[in-house]
């Protein structure tokens, strides 16, 4: 379909396995335009229509109708209590954008679920764009969730699978076919690797870890904080000291006067470059606590995260002859922006920065390798409007056109990985949730 566009797959990772990874994105405000029904009819018709399961029952009817090539109904009849619990998952929220994002949310892991299983029984879903239309009618698949309430994909070895967030039994995920979603009206993001053993030989034993955190640039004001400044200011105990003055002060060169050299100093930042930086180092924290399975149940404070080649480490000349931007700028630098490319041949942005990280406990004394991987979003949709109605004058022109961003961690890296992937380490689709629910089997809609 053409709401289908994928970039260019993996190269080389510096790990033992060749990574898919594929970045799914929904921009809700274009999806619920498409649809035009209350979310609260929308989400029953979907659900009695398709039915849900668990990822055992929904293997298990899979694999029995592997041999049949025609549509099968209702393959694996939902239980009244998981109906039930799925169906409040979506309503128990007030507001309907939040309805739509938790329903959206819902669809998104049952798709990760079916490329995880995929293929022969499905085909190949992370190498090629999504199939939309299916030869089989897919029961939705509610995901387990360990007991940070995070949602994994099970290894499936013929035992039940408990989607009860409060199990404390052990949690069996298949951590080579990894998923993480993050959301923020109006974009839902899902991040999905899918790891395939090379034959290099490697000491490399640690698991490669995904999360994924999507930002909007709004610094939502109000009367009790009418500045960037304050609203800033509520959030930092979140951040290292040396990750604050990141956010507001920028490094720049400047002549010694008498020397004929430069030497670097650091100016205030303005208040939009402040608030994109805030957004995205926040982005870089919370994708990395997701991808520890842990959330926001570690104090952001704990741990500090630096940016290598040149963006925080490792600036070399660089330093010396370009204003420092931040993140933010780097971002811009490998879309062609700041030098005023419009994109590829094909008119679409690269739309993706990978760099390297250290990422460091405060209290030990050196830290691991993580790969962190920018979208910016935005440019050409519906922007949400009220992060436009709130953003600062200060973004202006074509960057203003991206209002949000979305932060990939996955990790960690071998200790002496420090290169970044080249050209565009992810793939990346833009889907709608008719797209999902058409994936799924016939739209009831």
């Amino acid at each position: 379909p053409d709401a289908i566009m994928t970039m260019t797959t993996m190269t080389k990772h510096p790990e033992s396995v060749n990574p898919s990874l594929i970045l799914s994105i929904i921009q809700l405000d274009h999806s619920i335009s498409q649809i035009d029904r209350p979310i609260a009819h929308t989400a029953t018709c979907i659900l009695d229509h398709l039915s849900c399961s668990t990822p055992s029952e929904a293997l298990d009817a899979l694999q029995s109708s592997a041999s049949t090539p025609t549509k099968i109904t209702n393959p694996c009849p939902s239980s009244s209590t998981l109906r039930e619990k799925v169906d409040k998952s979506v309503m128990r929220y007030r507001r309907d954008i939040d309805r739509w994002t938790s329903f959206a949310s819902l669809l998104m892991k049952s798709l990760a679920f079916y490329r995880s299983v995929g293929p022969p029984l499905i085909g190949s879903c992370m190498d090629k764009k999504l199939e939309i239309e299916q030869k089989k009618q897919l029961p939705i698949v509610d995901l387990p969730r360990t007991k940070y309430n995070r949602p994994y994909l099970p290894v499936l070895d013929g035992k039940p699978t408990s989607t009860d967030k409060d199990n404390e039994g052990e949690v069996n995920e298949d951590f080579n076919s990894m998923m993480n979603v993050s959301h923020q009206y109006p974009w839902v993001c899902m991040a999905q690797q899918h790891l395939r053993p090379t034959k290099e030989k490697t000491t490399q034993t640690n698991n490669i870890l995904l999360g994924v955190d999507v930002v909007i640039f709004n610094a939502r004001l109000s009367n009790y904080r009418p500045t960037i400044d304050e609203f800033l200011q509520s959030f930092v105990g979140s951040f290292t000291p040396w990750e604050w003055e990141r956010i507001n002060r920028r490094q720049c060169p400047s002549w010694v006067p008498g020397f004929g050299s430069k030497r670097l100093s650091t100016r205030a930042r303005s208040d939009g470059s402040k608030l994109r930086e805030f957004f995205l180092r926040w982005s870089m924290k919370e994708a990395y606590t997701k991808a520890l399975g842990l959330g926001m149940n570690i104090n952001f404070h704990e741990f500090e995260t630096r940016l290598l080649h040149g963006v925080d480490v490792d600036a070399g000349e660089n330093a010396l002859t370009e204003q420092d931007e931040g993140i933010w700028s780097s971002i811009m630098k490998e879309q062609g922006i700041a030098n005023g490319s419009r994109g590829d041949a094909d008119g679409q942005l690269l739309r993706q920065f990978s760099v390297v990280g250290n990422v460091k406990r405060t209290k030990a004394l050196t830290g691991e390798c993580w790969e962190f991987i920018f979208f910016p979003l935005g440019r050409g949709g519906v922007q949400d409007s009220l992060a436009q109605d709130s953003m600062p004058s200060q973004l202006s022109g074509v960057d203003a056109s991206f209002n949000a961003c979305a932060c990939i961690c996955r990790g960690p890296l071998l200790k002496n990985a420090s290169e970044s992937s080249k050209g565009n380490p992810a793939a990346m689709e833009l889907l709608s949730v008719v797209d999902l629910v058409q994936f799924h089997g016939s739209n009831p809609l």
